[in-house]
């Protein structure tokens, strides 16, 4: 007999913008996530593994009202999570060891040497990676720079607009099961449809859904949507998918409090 209460819930959302698509989820998740231990919090967060399929990514609103985290970076402060991501904003904190990764050096970097947690590693003994190639002398040199995956993505789309293989990753094994702050995002893929629409998909390996969510999809259909512009496509579908989409106990009053708010309004999810 399956014992369901020791497996994680698989829950489905649909929604047409991505403001409905957050607050969806957050209420699936209040309402069918499995309590879950988790490394940062004595008390067990809700947990869920959730696929959302957003069917107009473009669509307003894009943020909703009560995803305070949300407004406050991408729309009220100049939207500097979206320059985090497409303009790499702070990788510097990268390479001066205050951060283990930002997505936009993953992405558009992937694989550049970063010195400080190099040095942590081969102190541990762990091996680190290293990107070369063979010059015209036939001889092994080491790249300072990593490789830009997005450029590659948008070359092979043009090429064949019909692969299954237009996706980029941001895992490197080597560092990543080794040292603390792993990156959430691990893979986006894309669909080219007709040639007319692209379809983009992303998945997470794990995600605050409260606090994170929100900015993470309004950043990446911003990025979907860079590359569709530069296929000459529009971006019409967003799926993603979280292995766990969690809410910590810490923040469980203010999710209770946003929908006791909603109720009052008269606010539909």
């Amino acid at each position: 007999m399956i014992n369901k209460d020791l497996q994680l819930p698989v829950l489905r959302v649909e929604a047409q913008s991505l403001g409905e698509a957050w607050i969806k989820t957050l209420k699936a998740v209040w309402d069918n996530g499995k309590l879950m231990p988790n490394h940062y919090e004595e008390e067990p967060s809700k947990e869920a593994s959730v696929i959302v399929n957003v069917t107009d990514p473009l669509s307003e609103p894009k943020i909703h009202p009560a995803d305070a985290i949300a407004l406050s970076c991408c729309k009220l402060d100049g939207g500097s999570y979206i320059k985090e991501i497409l303009e790499g904003s702070i990788d510097h904190k990268v390479d001066e060891g205050n951060l283990s990764y930002t997505y936009h050096r993953r992405l558009f970097n992937w694989g550049k040497i970063t010195p400080n947690q190099d040095k942590k590693l081969k102190k541990m003994g762990f091996p680190y990676l290293k990107l070369a190639f063979k010059n015209e002398k036939d001889k092994i040199v080491l790249m300072d720079e990593g490789i830009n995956q997005i450029e590659y993505l948008i070359e092979k789309a043009k090429q064949e607009s019909i692969s299954r293989k237009l996706q980029v990753t941001t895992w490197i094994p080597t560092k990543d099961l080794k040292i603390s702050g792993a990156p959430c995002l691990q893979r986006l893929w894309f669909r080219i449809v007709n040639d007319e629409a692209l379809i983009m998909e992303s998945t997470w390996r794990s995600r605050d859904l409260l606090k994170a969510w929100g900015s993470n999809v309004v950043g990446l259909v911003e990025l979907g949507s860079l590359i569709a512009d530069k296929l000459g496509l529009e971006l019409l579908q967003y799926v993603d998918f979280s292995n766990s989409l969690h809410i910590y106990s810490s923040d469980f009053s203010e999710v209770e409090k946003i929908f006791e708010v909603m109720e009052k309004r008269g606010m539909k999810i």
